[in-house]
């Protein structure tokens, strides 16, 4: 998922003759390169603000497609769809289109596994690691995954309390979809208070730039 940055420059540019007009298709060209960037660190910076604990690689998979001095667009957002190159199964373009617009998460396999448990120990970023379930699941005396009579599918631990019979915890819970609420990450507002505060700096620095180069 990603955002196009345009330029109108009729406003900052009504002062120049016509020969230092010709120098800002390149002047807009840079600058919108530069606010693309800084769109780029605003989304890096506020990804962990607004996410729990999201992955260094989802962070590192924010992308800049710069603008041309004869296509004068720039494009900034999250690898994948068409935009940039990730080898993940499921792109990052993918997963925060479902956190910024919504939408139905589907399993790649027959089912999600999604934690229940308050005291459930996720990684540093929030998941629940395969490695951990294996790691449970190897102890079949006391964690199982299955659904028992009267209760939904999920990873479960049999809890033995002296005197008492056996009590089922739920750890993790299989589920066939998981629902996003639209709003999650506000990519769009991010973006466009980046535009806003910096461009015009950005466009009078590459312009001023340009002009100097081309006397």
């Amino acid at each position: 998922m990603q955002i196009q940055l345009k330029a109108d420059t009729k406003k900052l540019t009504k002062h120049l003759s016509f020969i230092q007009k010709q120098q800002v298709p390149f002047a807009t060209s840079n600058a919108l390169n530069a606010v693309a960037f800084d769109a780029r660190s605003a989304i890096q910076k506020a990804l962990p603000q607004k996410l729990d604990r999201p992955t260094k690689g989802l962070i590192k998979s924010v992308i800049v497609e710069k603008s041309k001095k004869k296509h004068l667009i720039a494009r900034v957002g999250f690898a994948g769809k068409g935009f940039g190159k990730s080898l993940w199964p499921e792109t990052p373009a993918l997963i925060m289109a479902r956190l910024i617009a919504g939408g139905t998460r589907k399993p790649r396999g027959k089912a999600i596994l999604v934690p229940v448990a308050k005291n459930i120990k996720l990684n540093k970023y929030g998941n629940l690691p395969r490695k951990k379930i294996a790691t449970l699941l190897g102890k079949p005396k006391r964690y199982f995954s299955g659904k028992p009579k009267g209760r939904d599918a999920g990873v479960y631990e049999r809890i033995n309390k002296k005197g008492q019979p056996g009590k089922l915890k739920m750890l993790a819970s299989w589920e066939q979809s998981t629902v996003y609420q639209a709003g999650g990450f506000p990519l769009s507002n991010i973006v466009s208070k980046t535009v806003s505060k910096k461009y015009k700096a950005r466009f009078n620095a590459a312009l001023s730039k340009a002009l100097a180069s081309a006397k």
